[in-house]
């Protein structure tokens, strides 16, 4: 073979393989396009929104979903899928549409630090009524 015949050929190989590369990535934009004007949230809002999720087990979890205002949850298992129970208490709905407001105060590091500082005081060889800094006399606790 001589080298001559073989750089045509190894060029329409790359522009073939290049021209069915573009076609097909054509066809999957044009696709999810197509696909995204006609599903079931075609609007702006979402009629289904799945708020937490807990997996139990092997393919077994638990769902909660909120489906046009309604808290609902569901047990998803490895051949089905079923409604536990739906929620209806005010108060258990005020948290969930609002998660942020029962997070406890995390403490600052300052606070951590004298937390700390009071616990190592309580367990130290210093007297209690020693200040940094001060004159005091270390006394050993027996």
């Amino acid at each position: 073979m001589d080298s001559l015949e073989l750089f045509p050929s190894l060029l329409k190989m790359v522009s073939a393989l290049a021209v069915v590369s573009g076609v097909m990535i054509a066809v999957v934009y044009f696709f999810k396009r197509i696909m995204k004007k006609t599903g079931a949230a075609a609007g702006d809002e979402e009629f289904i929104k799945v708020i937490s999720s807990r997996y139990l087990g092997p393919k077994s979890s638990i769902m909660l979903v909120d489906v046009l205002g309604a808290i609902i949850v569901i047990g998803v298992s490895n051949n089905q899928m079923s409604m536990l129970t739906t929620i209806s208490d005010p108060e258990s709905l005020e948290r969930l549409k609002y998660p942020g407001r029962e997070k406890r105060k995390v403490p600052s590091f300052f606070d951590r630090l004298s937390w700390c500082r009071a616990k190592l005081k309580d367990m130290s060889f210093v007297e209690k009524d020693d200040v940094p800094g001060g004159h005091g006399e270390v006394v050993g606790r027996r």
